[in-house]
């Protein structure tokens, strides 16, 4: 495995890859922050910024490793060297070992170079924010109970009744994801969170509220969550941060409960709504944002890892091109599939060739999650905390278990299809 890494490492470096990448990372930092363009504040500024530049150079980088990655064994099929490698007394797997660590060596030296570019340019950038939701039941649950409630009622369609259950519970559990919880004029609505967060300094309300009519329009009101409050003046279909400040009407009969419901009291005549799952947060100080920048790059070198991963176990089967192309299509399958997922209409009315294809988009999702849920540079544009929770599932998953599943069957092939050739 040392041999080959040593010998992958310096084929990178003889064929430039390396000095490439770190020409045009510095190149994306010195020309794109010039175009970049914001909302007139320094949050804006910041947050196109690192979706322009910093996510430039990670798409950049993870291209190129990918292409690298599509070439490892099918380059030297076509140069007939694979062969000899084969027959050596060396594993195949440690083989494919070495040569991934070695395009993962030169991902991370160039991640590492871009992110030191970014945090001496960010160097006054605030503090990055953990973002707690309401602890409500889970949405599979919720969409359970709905069901039981639509059978046991004598008034709904035998079309329902007759339906897959599968089919009515994803319905009801999209339906409950952007279920909107409506709070009328001189009316009050509460919602649970954790109740150790009343202690916590720099306490945030993060809420976006909405009208019937998605109409922009004054309201009224006020946050409270145990001995904090704060008043709030705003319009509606925007998002809004209100910071609570300590008073003394501090509720007693939650003081010993695991939550605390944070209440908002609509003092306004307009109808207001919001749905708790997508629009309602509270935000909490966290680390530096050095720091955060430190753990998206883990995640984006987690992400590079699996594409290599899976490059080599395409350049193992068939040609380069044919590699490279089925590539493409798989990452923009997975790019595609979470958004064939949240937009979908009606499943049960729709034909079975389309619900074929949603079927295969969520089976897609559930594959590649780990990949589809880290957003690195998202996060980081938006100020949110990379939870360590998180990115040790997304380093064990994308660095450790997919990847040595496919090095494993890509030493697989290895060994055999030379052979195979050769009769």
């Amino acid at each position: 495995m040392k041999a080959s890494f040593i010998l992958a490492w310096r084929a990178l470096v003889r064929s430039h890859v390396l000095t490439l990448l770190l020409v045009a990372t510095a190149l994306a930092h010195a020309f794109l922050t010039a175009i970049v363009r914001s909302d007139g504040t320094a949050a804006g500024w910041r947050e196109m910024f690192v979706r322009a530049v910093p996510g430039a150079a990670y798409f950049f980088i993870a291209a190129t490793i990918l292409a690298c990655a599509c070439g490892t064994f099918a380059q030297e099929r076509e140069r007939f060297r694979l062969s000899l490698t084969v027959v050596r007394p060396v594993s195949a797997f440690g083989v494919a070992i070495g040569k991934w660590l070695a395009l993962c060596a030169v991902a991370a030296i160039s991640l590492v170079f871009s992110g030191a570019i970014t945090a001496c340019r960010l160097a006054d950038a605030p503090r990055c924010l953990h973002h707690h939701s309401p602890k409500l039941p889970p949405v599979t649950e919720c969409a359970r109970a709905a069901l039981a409630d639509y059978l046991a009622d004598p008034a709904t369609p035998e079309a329902v009744r007759r339906a897959p259950r599968a089919a009515v519970l994803t319905l009801l559990a999209n339906k409950e994801s952007d279920r909107y919880d409506i709070v009328r004029g001189g009316e009050s609505f509460a919602w649970p969170f954790d109740a150790s967060l009343e202690s916590m300094s720099g306490l945030t309300v993060r809420a976006r509220f909405a009208t019937q009519f998605e109409l922009r329009s004054p309201f009224e009101g006020e946050f409270s969550f145990g001995g904090r409050a704060a008043p709030v003046t705003h319009s509606t279909q925007s998002s809004i941060d209100v910071p609570l400040s300590a008073t003394t009407n501090t509720p007693a009969a939650q003081a010993s409960s695991a939550t605390l419901n944070l209440v908002f009291k609509n003092s306004g005549r307009e109808i207001i709504m919001l749905r708790p799952r997508r629009d309602l947060e509270l935000l909490t100080p966290a680390d530096a944002f050095c720091c955060n920048l430190a753990r998206a790059t883990v995640q984006m070198l987690s992400t590079i890892a699996l594409l290599a991963a899976f490059g080599m176990f395409l350049s193992a089967a068939v040609s380069r091109p044919v590699a490279l192309f089925t590539a493409v299509v798989a990452v923009a399958v997975t790019m595609m599939a979470p958004s064939v997922v949240s937009q979908f209409p009606d499943e049960m009315n729709t034909k079975f060739t389309e619900r074929f294809g949603l079927a295969i988009s969520r089976a897609i999702c559930t594959i590649t999650s780990t990949v589809s849920e880290s957003q690195p540079i998202s996060d980081l544009a938006t100020d949110t905390c990379i939870e360590w929770l998180a990115l040790a599932r997304c380093f064990a998953v994308n660095v450790i278990a997919l990847p040595a599943a496919l090095l494993a069957a890509a030493s697989f092939i290895v060994r055999r299809k030379p052979l195979a050739e050769n009769s």
